[in-house]
């Protein structure tokens, strides 16, 4: 009984019971405490870690994997791996879900992906989880956007005689009257293309807009004529473009649709963008250039020393789609070409032959256009830029086409055997063809010191040895008939080939010429690496 009573005394005796519940207050607060330090430990190694991938991708996307392993070792954090590291691109698209903005292995490059590892121990959380550590993972993405500027089909002319200045007047619509002094001026004046479009804002009152929007409008072709002349300087230059500006009737062009301007187009000034130059006579060749879709046929009478009549049919321009000639781009699917060209050449040389008064020598060229586009930009000094160029690819003939099919590229001039000569009933053929292969792709190698001294390259076709007269004379199968019926190992056949050699070189001349001035090069393709823009890489994921 006694001991009952004395049970239920210290169920009601109260002293005491603080000192139970902090002692288990203190048991609790010391097991947060060690769990808090695990917690923290293991945040803190989360962040140094996702700190050091970071870093890394930025390394990788700048100098590659090598810079990258570097930086981690030297990072002084330890126990970190290189999981992966993939290559490729990143699309900063808002409707693309964000795991899906990077592309690996796309050729289109300037990204890196990088995942690393590292395992942080614990300390008194192992008591609780029964593991001495967490393995920890971080993954980072960087791209760096890098830029070319590069041109197709901007070779200068050849300035000798007048024949440039009549196809230009042609292109232009009027008579520009310009002399070989003026050619010499426009061909040594470089231009900067943002210097010509800051100007060209000032006379047209856009000071504020973008160079896209800009270069989007329908320009008067005095206004830009001016604005190049303004970026000139005070040279022959200057007053041959501001001559033109004032000669040219009115006329409007689209820059976008002869310029590309990448991701310069938003820019609103010319600070930190590439420096693009191009001399003033392609520049004003470019400009007169027949848009894109439409046809600009000429027919010309040419006198030429040594050539009794000459008369040069040329049509260029129709047939393409919209492709600018300059391109300023990181993208790889940006194509530029040249325009589509019909070439009629048709000359008289005095004959020597007994009976033969002349002999007539027709050719025909026909071309596709040439290509060009960005294949690859490297960073660093022994890095530079690498074009994917597909010459014009066609075809050329020594004969007779179908005049009225000449301006029409849906329809084939069909090249025949052609009368060269012909006396008192002797009648005189000959026919030669070339087929200009090209159709594969060359790749075109710029380094660091070519970009600087603008150094412009040519890749050919190969099909014509030498020039182009020269290559189907060597080939012309002449062949003479008398009064309808063929004469074999008649002695006209080696004289008329004579004949044709000696004056191959005249009409290459002329071809030449002309090709150099329309800068659509028979059987090859010019280009020009105009500056190599390397990004700074950033955290994109």
């Amino acid at each position: 009984m006694i001991r009952l009573r004395r049970l239920r005394a210290l169920a009601r005796d109260r002293r005491g019971g603080v000192t139970l519940i902090l002692a288990g207050s203190l048991f609790m607060l010391a097991g947060a405490a060690t769990v808090a330090v695990d917690l923290g430990s293991v945040y803190l190694a989360r962040r140094q870690l996702q700190g050091v991938a970071d870093a890394a991708a930025l390394a990788a996307a700048t100098s590659g994997r090598s810079a990258a392993e570097q930086l981690i070792d030297r990072s002084g954090v330890n126990g970190v791996a290189l999981a992966t590291i993939d290559t490729g691109s990143y699309a900063a698209d808002p409707s693309v879900p964000a795991e899906q903005r990077f592309r690996a292995n796309d050729p289109a490059g300037g990204a890196t992906r990088i995942e690393l590892r590292r395992r942080t121990p614990l300390f008194f959380g192992r008591l609780l989880v029964g593991r001495d550590g967490i393995d920890l993972s971080a993954r980072a993405t960087a791209a760096r956007t890098d830029a070319a500027a590069f041109s197709l089909g901007t070779g200068l002319a050849s300035l000798s005689g007048g024949l440039p200045n009549m196809l230009l007047s042609d292109l232009a619509g009027t008579e520009l009257n310009l002399s070989v002094m003026d050619y010499d001026g426009l061909v040594s004046a470089n231009l900067d293309l943002l210097g010509v479009a800051d100007a060209l804002r000032v006379r047209t009152g856009r000071d504020d807009e973008a160079y896209g929007a800009l270069f989007d409008q329908e320009i008067p072709l005095s206004d830009l004529l001016g604005a190049m002349a303004d970026n000139a300087g005070n040279g022959t230059a200057a007053h041959t473009l501001m001559a033109l500006a004032g000669r040219i009737p009115g006329r409007s062009v689209r820059l976008s649709d002869m310029i590309d301007l990448g991701p310069m187009r938003s820019a609103a000034n010319a600070s930190g963008q590439p420096n693009i130059l191009l001399d003033a006579f392609s520049m004003l060749r470019m400009v007169l250039s027949p848009s894109s879709g439409t046809s600009i046929p000429m027919d010309l009478r040419i006198a030429v020393p040594g050539l009794a009549s000459t008369r040069l049919m040329l049509v260029t321009g129709e047939g393409q789609t919209r492709s600018p000639l300059i391109s300023v781009t990181a993208k790889r699917d940006v194509v530029l070409r040249t325009a589509q060209t019909r070439i009629y050449l048709e000359s008289t040389v005095a004959s020597a032959l007994s009976g033969i008064a002349s002999v007539r020598i027709p050719l025909y060229i026909e071309l596709a256009a040439a290509e060009a586009r960005l294949s690859d930009i490297q960073c660093g000094d022994n890095g530079g830029v690498t074009l994917a160029v597909t010459p014009s690819v066609g075809s050329v003939a020594l004969g007779d086409i179908d005049l009225n099919a000449l301006t029409n590229f849906s329809v084939p001039a069909n090249p025949r055997a052609a009368l060269l000569a012909q006396a008192l009933g002797t009648r005189v053929t000959g026919y030669a063809h070339i087929s200009l292969g090209g159709t594969q792709t060359h790749n075109v190698h710029f380094s660091p010191t070519e970009i600087s001294a603008q150094q412009a390259k040519t890749v050919s076709t190969q099909d014509l040895t030498q020039g182009i007269a020269a290559s189907l004379t060597r080939q012309t199968q002449v062949q003479v008939s008398l009064l309808g019926l063929t004469v074999s190992n008649s002695p006209l056949s080696p004289l008329v080939g004579t004949v044709l050699g000696t004056t191959a070189p005249l009409l290459d001349g002329i071809i030449n010429s002309v090709t150099a001035t329309l800068g659509v090069r028979v059987g090859s393709a010019e280009v020009r690496v105009h500056q190599r823009r390397c990004g700074i890489a950033a955290i994109v994921a």
